[in-house]
This record gives structure tokens, sequence and C-alpha cells, in this order.
């Protein structure tokens, strides 16, 4: 059994602590938040993080404070023998990101960032496809992200850079860490623009990175839309596959691909995967035409398949599921060296590269 040490209570941490409370190999043993909850029975409370860690009975502690606080608190942390789990950004500077490697690569703890979208079904699935080239190269990705901003008022530290880095750091890290994660390539380029809806308040901001291996990713995110707005969308774009995704925690979509016995398996990876239609190449052509050229390189395709996917679970089910998956992969990590962290702290520190530039070119 893990002893978690969680610092910051607020509604993150909250969910942190319901989700972790299911599982059989770990459990919260002490909050540290300077407003100490009444509602958190059976754990030990400290106003102070730094009683937290000193704290002989604690093996892990989770962060889920705001960003500017996540290096110094990590570094702490593994200072003190124990190993961490981040909240994102790894950090809002890149000088405290690799802070924080170089503790872990001294001290030898333990440490990832808690980039859940790495561990949901839909994810992991069009990584694989990447990865294995089933629907040929990934050359678009596009995300619309429409956030309410109802619980923001202007005074919140979601607004302050100095505390969150701004919403590329502090929300699209999620998203550029998935992107990241399915591309093959390095970023070659990037791209910024925002506007703000006053000199305190930037709100809406769009990112554009071009990979070495040809993919073009675009990012739009937005934090002025009511609540009934609210809506994230993503599309992956490969040689032989369209696929539309919906949910920042993704649930569901849809799915048109060019398939051939070798990469028709692959669709049943998308969970929940169903048939809507299938056809021959044939059909509108002139005659069969079972070799393609895309971009450059020559496929091998028999018929079109379309699809739908879900997972049946509700949001908040699947999105436990993914903080329970990353704790748990963090104690493989700890349990056998050999074993690398889903995602690692470099993968945070090529993401908040990312997320750096581009504010840095919306700010030119």
């Amino acid at each position: 059994m893990y002893n978690i040490g969680l610092i910051g209570y607020g509604g993150f941490g909250r969910f942190l602590h319901g989700a972790w409370s299911a599982m059989e190999d770990a459990a919260v043993h002490a909050i540290a938040d300077e407003h100490l909850p009444s509602d958190a029975s059976g754990a030990t409370l400290y106003p102070d993080w730094r009683d937290l860690i000193a704290d002989p009975h604690i093996d892990i502690v989770a962060i889920a404070t705001p960003p500017n606080t996540h290096a110094t608190m990590a570094c702490a942390v593994m200072e003190a023998g124990k190993h961490v789990l981040i909240e994102k950004p790894l950090a809002t500077t890149l000088e405290d990101a690799r802070r924080v490697i170089e503790t872990r690569d001294r001290t030898g703890c333990v440490a990832a960032v808690d980039y859940v979208l790495r561990f949901n079904p839909i994810v992991e699935a069009l990584q694989a496809w990447s990865q294995n080239g089933w629907f040929g190269a990934l050359r678009r990705m596009t995300v619309e992200n429409y956030a309410q901003d109802e619980t923001l008022p202007p005074e919140h530290w979601f607004w302050d850079p100095d505390q969150s880095g701004g919403i590329l750091v502090e929300h699209a890290v999620h998203f550029i860490d998935l992107t990241n994660a399915c591309a093959l390539g390095k970023p070659q380029r990037v791209e910024g623009l925002s506007l703000r809806r006053t000199p305190q308040q930037e709100d809406r901001v769009l990112l554009t990175t071009v990979y070495d291996d040809g993919l073009i990713a675009t990012q739009y995110h937005e934090f002025a839309r009511p609540r009934f707005f609210e809506h994230t969308s993503m599309r992956f774009v490969f040689d032989l596959a369209e696929v539309d995704v919906e949910g920042w925690i993704p649930l569901s979509g849809q799915v048109r691909a060019m398939t051939n016995p070798r990469s028709r398996d692959a669709l049943g990876l998308l969970p929940g995967f169903r048939t809507t239609r299938r056809h021959g190449l044939s059909e509108g052509l002139s005659e069969t035409a079972p070799a393609f050229r895309v971009g450059g390189r020559d496929y091998e395709a028999e018929e079109v398949v379309d699809g739908t996917f879900s997972i049946s679970e509700p949001k908040d089910t699947v999105y436990r599921d993914s903080v329970r998956a990353a704790l748990a992969d963090l104690i493989r990590a700890i349990e056998d060296p050999s074993h690398q962290p889903r995602a690692s702290l470099e993968a945070g520190l090529a993401s908040l590269e990312i997320a750096l530039e581009s504010t840095r070119r919306a700010h030119e």
C-alpha cells in the first residue's frame, strides 16, 4: 500500500482524493492546504506543505497547486526522498522545469506529470495508429476548445501569467503533449496569436506547430464562452483516415478510413467501434484502383470504412480512470526501474517549450 500526500485541496485535489480512494494499492494519507478541509476524514491535515513532505509515512506526493509553485514543491519532495506526481504544467519556466529534471536524476526518485489524456483509450488508439503507420502518416491535427469563465473572476490566479503562465502553459499543454505523443517528429516551427479582453485577461489564444515529419498542428483555446457552449473537438488527419473526436476528456467520435487487411483490425482499437458504412474503392471510379499515392507515398487500400466509436462510461468515470492509471503508472515505475513513466518529465518539458514559444510569438 502506497501512502499518498496530496498538496492542494481545491476542486482538482478533491477530485484526485475521490478517484484514488477506490484504488487497492494506494490511499491518500495526508493533505496539505492553507485552508484545511473539513471533509477529508481519515487523512492527516497539514496547513503547511513542508510538514507534509516531512511525514515519514508518505511514499508519494501529488501536487495540485497553482503552476508557479510546482517546481519548488516537486524539488523539495524529491529532496525529501519521496516520489512525485506533478499536475500540469511541469513548471512555468524552462529553467524551473530543467531544475525538476536535474533533481530527479540526482535523487533517483520517480517523477511524472499528470497528463491524463495519455491514459484515455481513444488517445491510446490514435497514438498506436501513428506509431505503427497503419493509416499512413499523421499530417494534420486540430484542437478547438471553448470554455466558460464563470468560475474565473478577474482576480483569479488563472489570469495572472506570473502564477499560471497563461492559457497555453496552464491549459493547452495537455493538448500539446497529446500532439507530441502522436507525432513521430520533433517541433520545427512554432507560431502564436492571442487576444485580450482586458489588459489583465488574455482569454483567446491560437497555436500552430510544424513538426519535421510533416505534421501541422493547430490549437485554439478560448475562455470566454457561456457554459452552455463549452465544447472541445479534435481532428486527426492521416494519409488514409480522418478521425473526429469529441470532448476534452475524449468520449466519442467518428472515423472514415481507407483500409486493407493489415490496417482493418486497427479500427477495433477505438473503443466501442461500430461500422456504419463499408464500400469498395471501385465504387464511383472508372476502374478498380487498389494502389494510391498520397503525399509522395504509395499505399494499398481495398475499401472505405465509415464508423463511430464511443466509451460507454460517463465523463467523470473516464476521468477518474485516467488519473488512477496515471498514478498506477508511477507506481509501476517505482517497482520496476526499467519502466519509464508514460508521462515523463521530459514530455512535460517538451510541451512547455512549445507553450512558452507560442506565447512569446503571440506577444511580439
